[in-house]
């Protein structure tokens, strides 16, 4: 007569091997109904914010880029004069959240100063784009237009700081003029030795620029 195996309280807690892992999870899923569906609100609430802010900044930047363009624009309207032009850039400049464009916008109506011959109110403009921009080139272009800016207000002494600056910390950008433009501040300076210095470091810096015969001249003046 066989026997009939004896079945244990403890065996019967052990799970069915036959249960499938859907199954697993769907009991889990019943069970923590409440949790699941929170749990699941808030990813889906979590997804809509992220697309929320994405689409605001991609509007933000659009918008941005507009006003940028009237900025552009406006300065090469050929109906208004350089003051108008100022005017109306100023304007536009107001509408402007912080940002990369605005610091952009900031250098144009900088130049449009400069070139109205507002020297100073140039100067404070680019004074603040050195402090607010992160960007490399946006100092740079900065600390040339206060370099420029000194220079045609005949303030030699700060010219040639802020063209020593902008020596100091190139950027990759171009400095043949930028050594040039320090040689004849430091002769309008009355100081022509400093001059003749400078222009002898830009020929051994720059022996093949075209216009190194000008500058063999002047160093055989000076």
């Amino acid at each position: 007569m066989a026997k009939t195996a004896r079945v244990r309280r403890k065996d019967l807690m052990q799970p069915d091997q036959f249960i499938s892992t859907t199954d697993v999870i769907i009991a889990y899923c019943s069970k923590h109904k409440a949790k699941m569906i929170a749990l699941i609100t808030s990813l889906v609430l979590a997804f809509l914010l992220v697309l929320f802010v994405k689409h605001n900044h991609d509007q933000k930047s659009l918008n941005m880029e507009s006003l940028y363009f009237k900025i552009e624009q406006a300065k090469s309207s050929q109906e208004a004069n350089s003051n108008d032009k100022v005017k109306q850039m100023k304007l536009i400049l107001e509408k402007f959240s912080e940002g990369p464009q605005k610091q952009r916008a900031l250098l144009i109506v900088a130049d449009e100063l400069f070139n109205e011959g507002s020297f100073d109110s140039a100067i404070k403009i680019y004074k603040n784009i050195l402090k607010v921009s992160p960007l490399p080139l946006n100092q740079q272009l900065a600390n040339i237009g206060i370099a420029y800016s000194f220079e045609a207000k005949k303030d030699y002494n700060n010219a040639i700081n802020a063209y020593k600056t902008i020596i100091e910390y190139p950027n990759d950008y171009p400095l043949f003029d930028i050594y040039m433009a320090l040689a004849r501040c430091y002769e309008l300076n009355s100081q022509g030795n400093e001059a003749d210095l400078i222009l002898r470091e830009v020929k051994n810096k720059f022996p093949s620029n075209p216009k190194i015969k000008i500058i063999n001249s002047k160093i055989k003046k000076s």
